[in-house]
């Protein structure tokens, strides 16, 4: 269990009254990890979804040959691993912590648990998760476009 006021500093959370935060507070849990350190790897099944407290964590695409790129850098309050709550529940990239990091661990079967029961929390989720993976397709274009262009 974590505090309500760490995941109010989670843009996922953002417009989640204290009652709907309270109830995530209950099945999210805090992990570190260590510099270098695989968070999870690319087509993994996914069951949790991140949140950084502290730290930065690289999303990195395969991009063959045993070669690995980054398209993303993620930053303390911003959300990953998005797979967990989204079909088919497999990750589309690599997480990998570039420095010792503080994650939020949130199940996503039970986020999913939640939004059968709140509609209004689902809403507000699966906007603010939208609005992540939109910014995720941005940021993948932008550095494939680089990568094409060298």
């Amino acid at each position: 269990m974590v505090s309500v006021e760490l995941l109010r500093q989670a843009s996922l959370f953002e417009g989640l009254t204290d009652d709907q935060l309270a109830q995530v507070s209950t099945i999210a849990s805090q992990v570190t990890v260590q510099a270098n350190q695989y968070v999870f790897g690319e087509n993994d099944g996914a069951s949790d979804l991140y949140i950084v407290v502290s730290g930065r964590v690289a999303v990195l695409i395969d991009i063959g040959g045993g070669k690995q790129t980054m398209v993303d850098t993620i930053s303390p309050g911003e959300t990953f691993g998005w797979s967990a709550v989204v079909p088919p529940h497999i990750m589309t990239a690599s997480a990998k912590a570039v420095e010792p990091t503080v994650l939020l661990s949130v199940p996503g079967r039970q986020v999913r648990d939640f939004c059968l029961t709140d509609c209004r929390m689902c809403y507000q989720i699966m906007e603010n998760l939208a609005c992540t993976i939109s910014t995720r397709l941005k940021d993948t274009r932008l550095q494939l476009t680089s990568l094409a262009s060298t």
